[in-house]
């Protein structure tokens, strides 16, 4: 039964980042519109604080929230360097097709498994890596890692080929746009880790899903709120989060987090077949962004689309349900 409601989870949340990637192309269909980037932030700190603040009006923890923020201190250290990071690649949703960003960002969901075994390893809190990872989950997240990586190229040579723009030439020195989703997986990557280390009631150290909803949510809404302060100083206006022009964002932020808050429990169930699932998600925003925005599918792309498919499968008929 529970793996069975842990596979639910990783599904919604796999249709949640799915809407999540086109709602936040969809916002940024302007690339000369002034502070958008922060203005996509101040749309999920809005989000994540309504979250947030519910989690902290129901806790029912015997120890203080500041006690579990210094217990579990990488959870507050990533909910610092989350903000700064995150509003920083919202620039990819600008410049690239999100059938190019949602690949290369999904990268850091193979790829990050790896480093979280290392990191139990080190930590003791595990045997050795084959009690961990079976040799078909090995297989499927390589087969995932590798597809997405390829399928990155693929599209991202083609997109080269279609845009003859003379515009931001200097993204086209070294690598280009793709430097945006490539820090997203890194900062995918390293939230994989912590989340896994601190909240895997297995292999982690326990830490209760809502604490580290609270502690991240809070950390960004303040620094969202610094990023609103900023806006209305150098626009000598309020910038409106939820009015008509910004709705695309403020609903991608609502599924967003909503998907956050599911990840913190799948990471707490299973840590280490959570992430290498997700990285499906960008298969299923390739499509949508095939079929809703009219972007171009090759049919390398669809090959490798297939193999991501066949991995994930892998993985799950190797979890037991």
């Amino acid at each position: 039964m529970d793996r069975a409601l842990w596979l639910l989870i990783v599904v919604v949340i796999i249709a949640l980042w799915t809407a999540t990637c086109l709602l936040y192309k969809a916002g940024a269909r302007n690339k000369n519109e002034k502070y958008i980037c922060m203005k996509f932030s101040v749309c999920i700190g809005a989000v994540f604080f309504v979250i947030a603040l519910g989690y902290l009006m129901v806790r029912d923890e015997s120890f203080t929230i500041l006690e579990s923020a210094i217990k579990y201190w990488p959870i507050t250290l990533f909910g610092i360097a989350y903000p700064i990071l995150n509003t920083f690649t919202f620039k990819g949703y600008v410049y690239n097709e999100v059938t190019v960003e949602s690949p290369i960002e999904g990268i850091g969901s193979g790829a990050s498994t790896i480093f979280l075994v290392i990191a139990y390893l080190v930590l003791g809190r595990a045997q050795s890596i084959t009690s961990i990872l079976t040799p078909i989950k090995c297989v499927g997240i390589g087969i995932i890692v590798l597809s997405i990586a390829a399928l990155s190229f693929v599209r991202n040579r083609e997109s080269d080929k279609q845009d003859d723009s003379t515009q931001f030439k200097w993204m086209k020195i070294g690598l280009g746009t793709l430097i945006f989703p490539i820090i997203y997986a890194l900062l995918d990557s390293a939230e994989t880790i912590v989340t896994g280390v601190c909240l895997d009631n297995k292999y982690g150290y326990g830490m209760p899903e809502g604490d580290s909803i609270i502690i991240i949510g809070m950390e960004y809404a303040i620094f969202a709120f610094g990023f609103w302060l900023y806006m209305v100083f150098k626009e000598k206006k309020l910038y409106n989060p939820f009015g008509k022009s910004s709705v695309p964002r403020l609903t991608g932020a609502l599924f967003e987090n909503l998907g956050i808050v599911l990840y913190s429990y799948a990471m707490a169930m299973d840590s280490v077949s959570t992430d290498p699932l997700l990285a499906a998600y960008p298969v299923l925003v390739m499509i949508g962004g095939r079929i809703i925005m009219k972007a171009k599918v090759s049919w390398s792309q669809y090959v490798l689309l297939l193999c991501i498919i066949v991995a994930s499968i892998m993985i799950v008929a190797d979890t037991a349900i």
